[in-house]
């Protein structure tokens, strides 16, 4: 009996191990830390702030700057556009144009991204590393 019980035991035991990686794996969407992907928004026109899902795009007279929208303070999506600042709605942190910090509680500035800008197909082509990639 002891012997069939230790024989079992792997199995018994592989069916949970392979249920919580399977779990854990949906959970963080698969992607490993240094994951890529590339994200693709319209050439803003004009001057202002546009926003995508994962995205703040920012066009003026000093050119194009595209930021996380995650706010560094606590993941909320900044969303909003007050007295020419980015304004995240959770808690109230506050960003200038260029990503900085004006007002926390965020403890830092808005991440900038790598882009490319796509004349041809008027298109920004947008670089997420990491953690970026997996936005809520």
């Amino acid at each position: 009996m002891r012997r069939a019980f230790l024989k079992l035991l792997p199995a018994v035991l592989t069916v949970p191990a392979l249920w919580l990686m399977s779990s854990l794996t949906k959970r963080n969407g698969a992607l490993p830390e240094n994951a890529e992907t590339l994200e693709t928004v319209p050439i803003p026109q004009g001057n202002g702030v546009s926003f995508s899902d994962k995205l703040a795009v920012v066009t003026g007279a000093e050119g194009v700057g595209v930021f996380s929208s995650r706010c560094p303070h606590m993941g909320c999506r900044v969303n909003q556009v007050e007295g020419g600042e980015l304004v995240c709605p959770c808690h109230g942190s506050r960003f200038d144009r260029q990503g900085k910090l004006v007002r926390g509680p965020a403890g830092r500035g808005l991440q900038p991204l790598s882009f490319e800008v796509d004349r041809a197909a008027s298109v920004l082509r947008v670089k997420m590393v990491g953690e970026e990639v997996g936005l809520r």
